[in-house]
């Protein structure tokens, strides 16, 4: 978080975001050490809570939709299903622009997301789960997706600035090392 910016201020400006994440990187997964390690998982998803409740109203995905243009989401048989009859097309002709990830899941080929449209999603009454549940951080066990929150921190406002006033709610000091050698799900960019 820029200095000069104050803890109730909103950053909307996606240049800014995406230029902080590189930078933040380690002093992110170090936060997230301390929480695991000093803050019991209650009281952290009680103040995501608080926090998302103050910050998502006050962000307009349709203003930004980077994440349309960043992340590839996972899309269930079900989804599929929702998806080909909301573009009127069969499933076969669907699964033409999807790719095969993990756990039977399916992805778009390619990035943005062929659905996305002047930052508006072209099916939204038919969008994938993982569309509909994004950012992910109304759920419960926040420090257990904590790790995509961290990759996400430069994709998406409403995390950027969550993850900010997150670490100013608790008594973490960047200057000391919580990861050691205790963290083995820490990935380097």
């Amino acid at each position: 978080m820029d200095p000069t910016q104050k803890p109730q201020d909103i950053e909307l400006n996606i240049e800014i975001i995406s230029a902080s994440a590189e930078p933040a990187w380690d002093d992110n997964w170090n936060f997230r050490s301390y929480l695991l390690q000093n803050i019991a998982g209650p009281t952290v998803d009680q103040k995501v809570k608080e926090i998302y409740e103050d910050v998502a109203p006050k962000i307009d995905c349709t203003a930004c939709g980077n994440c349309c243009r960043e992340i590839y989401p996972l899309m269930t048989a079900d989804d599929v299903e929702r998806m080909a009859e909301g573009l009127k097309v069969t499933r076969k002709d669907f699964l033409k622009q999807t790719k095969s990830v993990d756990d039977g899941c399916v992805s778009f080929k390619s990035q943005p997301c062929p659905m996305l449209r002047e930052n508006k999603c072209t099916v939204y009454q038919f969008r994938p789960r993982d569309c509909r549940e994004y950012p992910h951080l109304d759920k419960p066990d926040f420090l257990a997706g904590s790790i995509g929150t961290i990759e996400n921190y430069g994709t998406c406002p409403i995390i950027f600035n969550l993850y900010n006033r997150l670490k100013l709610s608790f008594a973490y000091d960047p200057a000391i090392d919580y990861i050691g050698d205790t963290d083995p799900e820490l990935f380097t960019s």
